[in-house]
């Protein structure tokens, strides 16, 4: 593994980078709370077939702490994973990305759908998926939406650094429970380091805070394809993601296969040679 950062003309970030430079490129894009670490384990798996490229999404890990709000707008980190690749001179490339991470790797293939060979997303919503998402708020919102109360509280104005601030491991440590594997230490101990760099608490809820604008302009693309073949892997026991998101993804997505794991949300964290068999399988 490689760490090494990268400056465009949106920032400064970090990326990791494994296997070698000759082999075909699989981007990965990490989600919350987590850092470009989290495909580490995955990695082991796929650096003699693959060279594999983790970013730090802006405001985490070792990339640019930068507070404005606006940045975090999912469309918006897009670009900025656009231009490390433009930096890094990658044209065609395989894309995978989890939590958010999905979320942005959809906004990427959307503005350079020629440049995706194949994506993967996990554990994250089709962003285009009205009817599986009105199937899985019909099921999520029998329980109050109780699952989401943390993405509720990170939408709050200063009460998340107030409360968070000098507790960083404690507040890490109560997310990164695996359901069916413990998850690795050595990542949480990366979790919690990213997390107490100054200003990385507002950062992440910054992730939250865009929210709104997100799903707005997320509900403007209704109709709009994907048009790269696609994977979806999901951790089935994940309170949060239901397999419900999934209904009608054929809808959405032009070419579109599901794959199950037994596994919570962060479900490379606890399996990470299980999705790497299934990334194999997929980006041939």
């Amino acid at each position: 593994m490689n760490t090494q950062e990268i400056k465009t003309e949106r920032g400064l970030f970090a990326y990791r980078e494994y296997g070698s430079v000759t082999a075909p490129p699989v981007v990965m894009i990490h989600g919350w709370p987590e850092t470009s670490y989290c495909w580490h384990h995955t990695a082991q798996f796929l650096l003699d077939s693959y060279r594999i490229i983790a970013v730090d999404l802006r405001g985490t890990g070792g990339s640019n702490r930068d507070l404005d709000k606006a940045k975090y707008a999912k469309d918006q980190l897009a670009l900025d994973v656009i231009s490390m690749l433009d930096g890094l001179d990658i044209q065609d490339f395989f894309l995978v990305g989890h939590d958010w991470g999905g979320g942005i790797a959809q906004e990427v293939e959307m503005k350079i759908s020629p440049r995706i060979k194949k994506l993967c997303i996990l554990n994250f919503p089709i962003i285009t998926n009205h009817k599986g998402q009105a199937a899985a708020y019909k099921i999520l919102g029998q329980k109050l939406f109780n699952s989401f109360w943390y993405q509720f509280f990170l939408n709050l104005r200063e009460l998340p650094e107030a409360l968070i601030i000098g507790k960083e491991e404690a507040w890490i440590r109560f997310f990164m429970r695996g359901m069916e594997n413990e998850i690795p230490e050595d990542s949480i101990q990366e979790y919690i380091r990213s997390y107490q760099v100054e200003g990385s608490v507002t950062c992440s809820a910054n992730m939250y805070r865009t929210m709104k604008s997100d799903i707005a302009r997320w509900e403007t693309l209704q109709g709009q394809m994907i048009n790269a073949p696609t994977l979806i892997i999901h951790g089935s026991r994940d309170p949060v993601i239901i397999k419900e998101y999934y209904e009608s993804a054929e809808e959405c997505i032009t070419d579109v296969r599901l794959r199950s794991i037994k596994a919570g949300h962060f479900v490379m964290d606890e399996k990470p040679q299980e999705v790497a068999t299934m990334l194999k399988e997929f980006l041939v």
